[in-house]
């Protein structure tokens, strides 16, 4: 069979598209569009390099090693639960624990502030009622892809 992907078929070049969907995000971090993209593109990377990388990572079923990365990278689940929702709206098998997002207003100006202060933002609820930035989450997932794909 020929590429389905344009020829863009390893998971370097889905590692690139993720890149630049992520640059993209940043770009316009109050997105909701964008950070779906780009949540979904960082979870669908573990597909990627599930299937490119088997003679390195020595896995043959998948959920095996996703649950192999999880300890490595937990905000992993955030994506895989977003992603999971983008697609199809409901999340059957959460793995994050997320019971809220939301585009949070905030009383300072991102430009003015950092992530320590009460700045706009896209926010992940946890069941446990702890907030987090997606950006943040994001971050974490951009630096454990770095290294994985040793960049």
């Amino acid at each position: 069979m020929g590429s389905l992907n344009f020829g863009k078929d390893t998971a370097e070049d889905k590692y690139a598209s993720f890149l630049s969907e992520y640059k993209e995000y940043m770009d316009d971090d109050l997105s909701i569009p964008k950070a779906q993209r780009v949540a979904t593109s960082a979870w669908h990377l573990i597909d990627w390099a599930f299937e490119n990388d088997k003679c390195k990572h020595n896995f043959t079923d998948l959920s095996n090693f996703r649950e192999a990365l999880y300890p490595r990278c937990a905000s992993l689940k955030i994506m895989h639960d977003l992603a999971t929702a983008t697609k199809h709206l409901t999340v059957s098998k959460p793995k994050a624990d997320i019971r809220d997002t939301r585009k949070h207003a905030g009383t300072f100006s991102a430009a003015d502030f950092s992530d320590d202060f009460d700045i706009p933002r896209l926010e992940i609820e946890k069941s446990d009622g702890k907030r987090l930035s997606f950006r943040r989450e994001m971050e974490t997932v951009l630096n454990f892809w770095k290294s994985y794909f040793n960049y």
